[in-house]
């Protein structure tokens, strides 16, 4: 007999009911916030979530979800990307559009009693939800998207913020109730209601019309309303001596809607401080003097890196957490035996997370350097995880996930029914660590300070942590076959190098992530999204693409690398001014963004309106000489600009200068800090047509 899965439940204004009476667990919820305008046109509504303890209020600024703070919880709430339906299809031809949560109940702490799901209009459009043809919540579960429940919001009229939904605790049990409360005030009058204190910004000037200069808002008021909150002294128990931090302060945020990407620090590119004379060396907490063999650099970095996660809370949690622990007290081990099979085995490390009465353990593999992770060692730690009641296995490395893959090694996926499979790269932990450190902030002044010893030790030539390090050895050979065209889609070489250029890209997230302190996701190309069609891509055209989502740009950021042409290349799209204004203003207006030191070599491409893919293109430094160079003859409305940059391409395997790595890295981190973060989204008017 075949299942059938029931139809949503529908509730109304009001309404409530059990999340468990809906057939959903608590592991997984995804909560979609839909609406969609007349005539197919859809609404940019941004969603927010309110954690509220027993008072109704947020316990700190951590504990309000939204643009400008996507993740909380380390991960049970976390913000996606906005959905927008398939061209063609039905939903799209409506103009329905979805605001994405997902929650993880089971990792919300007690203190959480109420979930509060909203959503918000930028009050400077002037649009409310009384614009929109329909807007309303649903409720999937999350393992097998199955619907659940819906609520169909349909008497909003002049609200900007309104409360869709919210999840509250009763009876050790979770329920939701349909809520549809509206506020014309806009999101901070919704936040500060719960708690949230929105900080005394100085309001933007009306944002500026294709013939006027985008106003330059300051770098340290855009610091002030993003910077993590200062780091909290512990508290010391005067009996023990025992240090607990102390609860973080409240502290301002800013609802301003991004509109400006993250800033590359200024000394992003700086080389070894020229040597002073002083040739004393710092005492170093980890130091590298003395590491010889891969064994020693690997139980070395084993035992460092399992010490700083269960000493820096933050710092552990974030990485537990992307492994599925539940947030708790961290324990770790090293070198733990265990006998199976009647064979002895020593996996490199033991994780443990406590949280109340339950306990999470995770066995460890670690390689440093060059070395490479064994599918019949992994699978056989599974087993000893299985045989004890272990949660996981992680596997750190500098190997990263390409193709479609989503670990390193092919593991029998009939083993991991009980127990699951991560994997950690150096790159993503460095990542983490600098997050941590340097953006989000450590409570205890001590801890940050021992985390950025970790990260000088991680940083080290000698450590073995240094993340991707070359193209591979399939590289020269696929390299020669490309270029005489020889290349097959079906060649064992072009699959590895295709699959290590998406290595390539994931290093760049983590490393972009790092320099802006925000997380930069890696994403296939849009052409290509299957590793199949990207390597039949590499050997018909010797073209290889990945992308690079910076919270806050004015769109992805394209990544690629031209085997042909010797060419390393990175680009971005911008929607050009709407309304009435000329070809030659919008030219101006993007020509406006760009700093002066932006190097002439960029190219712009300008897109035109209408059924046929028409563009002009111009360097930038002839751009700039003379603008009307980008208007088409027929004086056709521009609809976007493409900005790239293209720098030779190294052909060398190893990472560094002269390298495909090098020059991929260097391109996309130049075009970043020439570009990226200085381009700003047209906004109309408020009452504007």
């Amino acid at each position: 007999m075949t299942d059938v899965t029931p139809p949503p439940r529908e509730l109304r204004k009001g309404a409530n009911v059990a999340i468990k009476d809906l057939g959903g667990e608590l592991g997984g919820l995804t909560v979609f916030l839909d609406s969609r305008g007349h005539d197919g046109e859809t609404i940019d509504a941004d969603v927010s979530v309110l954690l509220l303890d027993a008072s109704g209020k947020v316990r700190s600024s951590a504990d309000f979800v939204f643009y400008n703070q996507p993740i909380a919880l380390n991960g049970a709430v976390h913000l996606r990307d906005k959905l927008v339906p398939e061209p063609d299809s039905d939903e799209a031809a409506a103009g329905w559009s979805s605001d994405v949560v997902t929650l993880e109940l089971d990792d919300v702490p007690q203190e959480i009693e109420r979930i509060v799901v909203a959503a918000s209009l930028d009050t400077s459009t002037g649009r409310t939800f009384g614009d929109a043809a329909g807007v309303r919540l649903r409720l999937q579960r999350s393992s097998d998207a199955a619907d659940l429940l819906v609520f169909d919001i349909d008497d909003v009229t002049t609200e900007s913020a309104l409360v869709f939904g919210e999840l509250y605790r009763r009876d050790e049990d979770w329920k939701i109730r349909a809520v549809g409360r509206g506020y014309q005030e806009g999101l901070a009058a919704l936040v500060t209601e719960h708690g949230v204190d929105v900080s005394e910004e100085t309001e933007e000037s009306e944002a500026p019309t294709a013939d006027e200069t985008p106003d330059e808002a300051p770098a340290a008021a855009e610091d002030a309303a993003t910077a993590p909150a200062p780091p909290m002294p512990a508290e010391v128990d005067d009996d023990t001596g025992a240090t607990t931090p102390a609860t973080p302060a409240k502290r301002s945020v800013s609802v301003r809607r991004p509109t400006r990407a993250p800033r590359l620090p200024a000394d992003w590119d700086a080389s070894i401080p020229a040597d002073d004379g002083n040739d004393w060396q710092a005492a170093r907490l980890f130091p590298v003097a003395g590491i010889g063999s891969g064994e020693e650099q690997e139980r070395r970095a084993t035992s460092a890196l399992l010490a700083v996660m269960s000493m820096v809370r933050e710092f552990g949690a974030a990485l537990t957490g992307r492994c599925g622990a539940p947030r708790g007290t961290i324990t770790t081990y090293i070198e733990v035996p265990f006998g199976q099979d009647e064979e002895a085995y020593r996996p490199d490390g033991v994780i443990q997370v406590r949280r109340g009465a339950r306990e999470w353990t995770a066995l460890v593999e670690v390689k440093t350097s060059t070395g490479r992770l064994n599918v019949e060692q992994i699978e056989k730690y599974v087993e000893i995880a299985r045989a004890r009641g272990y949660d996981a296995v992680i596997t750190i490395s500098n190997e990263l996930a390409g193709g479609d893959a989503d670990h390193p090694v092919a593991v029998d996926r009939r083993k991991l029914r009980k127990v699951s499979l991560h994997h950690l790269s150096w790159d993503q932990i460095r990542a983490e660590a600098v997050l941590a450190a340097r953006h989000r902030g450590v409570a205890d002044a001590t801890q940050g300070r021992v985390l950025e010893e970790f990260i000088r030790y991680m940083s080290h030539a000698r450590s073995g942590m240094g993340g991707l390090g070359d193209m591979g050895p399939s590289w020269v050979k696929l390299r020669d076959a490309v270029k005489s065209k020889t290349a097959r889609a079906s060649d064992k070489a072009t699959g590895e190098i295709s699959a290590r250029f998406d290595e390539l890209i994931q290093h760049l997230g983590h490393h972009m992530t790092g320099l802006l302190g925000v997380e930069v996701q890696s994403l296939a190309p849009r052409e290509a999204p299957d590793h199949a069609s990207r390597r039949q891509q590499l050997a018909d055209s010797g073209l290889m693409f990945g992308r690079l989502k910076v919270p806050g740009a004015v769109d992805v950021l394209v990544v690629g690398a031209d085997l042909r042409a010797d060419k390393a290349s990175a680009a971005i799209t911008i929607g050009a001014p709407r309304g009435d204004t000329r070809p030659l203003t919008r030219v101006n207006w993007l020509l406006r963004q760009l700093p002066d030191e932006a190097k002439d070599s960029i190219r712009i491409e300008a897109h035109m309106a209408g059924p046929r893919a028409v563009s002009t293109a111009a360097l930038l430094g002839k751009a700039r000489q003379d603008p009307s160079c980008l208007v088409p003859e027929e004086q056709r409305e521009i609809k976007a600009f493409t900005i790239s940059l293209e720098v030779p391409l190294g052909s060398k395997r190893a990472a560094g200068t002269g390298t495909l790595i090098g020059s991929v890295k260097g391109a996309t981190t130049t075009f970043y800090a020439d570009v990226v973060q200085h381009l700003r989204p047209w906004v109309a008017k408020a009452g504007a047509s």
